[in-house]
């Protein structure tokens, strides 16, 4: 998909899992090797959640990796509540090989969710980012809370072991059901400033399809929620498959059977975008790069970041 060609225009390569986690793709440390011998000017960024993988192959990846690159591991506490909100991780399994590629030579960053779980623990957290080694440790506080200051956890027997709640020390405002009733007038008057426009960057989903960014490509995947989200949920599905018809289907956005430059030069998607953000304008453009909005807010909002 990346040929060298291609490759030789890119300043970043970002990978983050909005469908899964990129340290289970068995060809990452290859893609990461490839990158660096044809075009070593490439910076790359990876996300995770640190629980797999053996040590060994996280020395390996710091061995591919530069002093550019960054790998950024998301601990959501210490031993007794990281895995509360990463279920079916554990904290010394992250910790042991966020170590191991550290140690190996490695520049890690720090995120921690902030929860009522684990408020008391941030700077025990932020003690240990820098004992360890950690380059950056920052705090985020979720906004998925909608109309709710707490979600339900539930075993595999679908019985509740715990409740997901919001920091008491973050002051976030959540969806209400009048923000929601009014979404599409709201939609409807925003200005749409895209990012990936100015960015000129593109996003290849895990199932190899070419979309703009990694904002819209997860449509499919959204849960269906029953509450006050299910309508707004349902329409941006909607748009998300007529723009996908739009720009030729799924079939013509594959990046195994199209090269990057047959999609990105078709006429579909050179023209496409003035309907989108004027006239039928997609609600996740709209919420994502809309002019500022109670209602137009990022998945998670930075509190603090601080160098180690």
């Amino acid at each position: 998909i990346i040929s060298p060609d291609v490759l030789n225009q890119i300043q970043y390569f970002y990978f983050c899992g909005n469908y899964g986690d990129p340290m289970v793709n068995n060809d990452l440390i290859e893609m990461c090797r490839y990158s660096k011998s044809i075009a070593p000017h490439v910076t790359i960024h990876i996300h995770t959640n640190g629980g797999a993988r053996k040590t060994e192959w996280w020395k390996e990846l710091a061995e591919v990796l530069d002093d550019k690159d960054r790998v950024v591991f998301a601990i959501d506490g210490l031993e007794d509540t990281h895995h509360l909100y990463r279920v079916n991780t554990a904290y010394t399994r992250v910790v042991e090989n966020a170590t191991a590629f550290i140690n190996a030579g490695g520049i890690a960053d720090w995120v921690m969710l902030v929860f009522k779980h684990n408020e008391h623990q941030v700077e025990e957290a932020r003690q240990r980012a820098k004992d360890l080694g950690f380059a950056t440790f920052s705090m985020k506080a979720s906004t998925r809370f909608i109309a709710s200051d707490k979600f339900e956890v539930y075993d595999k027997d679908k019985n509740i072991t715990h409740y997901l709640e919001p920091a008491s020390t973050t002051d976030l405002n959540f969806i209400t059901q009048e923000q929601v009733d009014g979404f599409q007038e709201w939609v409807d008057n925003t200005e749409i400033s895209c990012v990936v426009k100015y960015g000129k960057e593109i996003y290849i989903d895990a199932q190899k399809i070419l979309s703009p960014c990694c904002y819209i490509a997860p449509a499919p995947y959204i849960y269906n929620d029953n509450g006050i989200l299910k309508q707004p949920q349902e329409k941006v599905k909607q748009q998300y498959f007529a723009l996908v018809e739009s720009l030729g289907g799924f079939k013509k956005l594959n990046t195994i059977d199209n090269s990057l430059k047959e999609i990105i030069n078709s006429d579909a998607y050179q023209t496409v975008w003035d309907y989108y953000w004027n006239k039928n304008k997609l609600i996740m453009c709209a919420k994502t790069c809309g002019k500022a909005n109670d209602f137009s807010k990022p998945s998670d909002q930075f509190i603090e970041m601080v160098e180690l």
